[in-house]
């Protein structure tokens, strides 16, 4: 029996990203069932491109160790083992889904026979095209960054049209552990107020006054979840509503969380795209990025609320004007809450 392409998937990070990118790998994967197709990320993203069911290996990139200074001598030796298991795999093919000159270089000693990415216009640092055998061109109209990614896969001979499925895999014992957490809870709504950028956050005395109206309105308990660094937003929600429950969970730990939650509310971060992967009803909160582009998808049954602004979507990590555009009322998050479990089919409305 012949062997399938040996294929490189290039998505070192974010969290969010790597999930947008598991519409292409599963296309990937259900053209050349028979291929080997492993996955380079970053150490932080480690745990998640393990958990993705179907990717064959995972090469890991110590990226924050490489990016100290003085240089890390041991971080530059683990490099050269990383870029020897590579070259050692013999590639047919990579594709750079994440479009940075870090990741095409990667791409280049890799030593992969053919390697795909974005065009110019397309990618992150516009130089990473130079590296790339076969570029994708701006599609005529704006796209979802999954469905951007979908494409690419497209250059390598996967049906961009097909939306095949994916799955993420927990450990029994991760899986035990939530379940022990949830024990004492009944039905529940997540609420993540959370996010890696300061910007894309939404007050957490407000998550603490949604969490009030949810249980007194709509009967359900509230999981808060966050992530390392992130209590004191909790403690800020819990002075407000001290009946929510905290989960300070990883993100692998969240997998079996979203699974049996009614609902999520989230800013556009990590654990937003994950439930939406699993299909899970969410609202998003959307400030200085675009709904379109990193809004709800996977077919997720959805709000995203936004406050449309001249100057938003402007994806600026820090604002002079003090983030009017996270200056949403509670009364609309609900509302959105509300209608979307109530819905009784999918599909994503944004509200005004």
């Amino acid at each position: 029996m012949s062997q399938g392409p040996r294929i490189l998937i290039l998505r070192l990070s974010s969290l969010g990203d790597i999930l947008h990118t598991l519409p292409a790998f599963a296309s990937l994967r259900a053209a050349f069932p028979r291929a080997r197709i492993d996955w380079l990320a970053a150490e932080k993203c480690r745990s998640l491109a393990a958990a993705i069911r179907g990717v064959d290996r995972v090469h890991v990139l110590d990226a924050r160790a490489l990016a100290r200074f003085p240089p890390d001598r041991a971080a530059w030796k683990r490099l050269r083992g990383l870029i020897r298991e590579l070259r050692a795999a013999r590639y047919d093919l990579a594709i750079d889904f994440q479009g940075l000159l870090k990741s095409a270089f990667l791409g280049l000693l890799s030593g992969a026979h053919t390697r795909i990415g974005f065009s110019r216009p397309l990618a992150r640092e516009w130089p990473a095209h130079l590296l790339y055998h076969r570029t994708l061109p701006r599609p005529p109209s704006p796209v979802h960054v999954s469905e951007l990614n979908r494409l690419l896969a497209g250059l390598a001979g996967a049906d961009p049209g097909l939306r095949a499925p994916f799955e993420l895999e927990v450990s029994e014992a991760d899986g035990a552990r939530v379940d022990r957490l949830l024990a004492p809870i009944g039905d529940f709504v997540v609420l993540n107020p959370g996010g890696g950028w300061g910007t894309k956050r939404w007050s957490p005395e407000r998550f603490g006054l949604l969490a009030a109206r949810i249980q007194s309105e709509l009967g359900l308990e509230t999981a808060v979840t966050t992530g390392p660094g992130e209590e004191g937003l909790y403690r800020a929600i819990a002075a407000v509503h001290p009946s929510a429950h905290h989960l300070p969970l990883s993100f692998i730990e969240m997998i079996p969380l979203l699974r049996k939650a009614r609902l999520m509310v989230s800013g556009d971060t990590g654990p937003f795209h994950l439930a939406c992967a699993l299909a899970v009803p969410v609202v998003g909160i959307f400030g200085p990025t675009s709904p379109a582009r990193n809004g709800p998808w996977h077919g997720t049954r959805a709000e995203g609320v936004t406050r449309a602004l001249a100057c938003s979507p402007c994806y600026a990590r820090k604002c002079r004007s003090g983030a009017e555009c996270m200056d949403i009322a509670v009364e609309e998050v609900f509302a959105a809450v509300a209608g979307c479990l109530r819905a009784e089919k999918g599909g994503s409305t944004l509200v005004p």
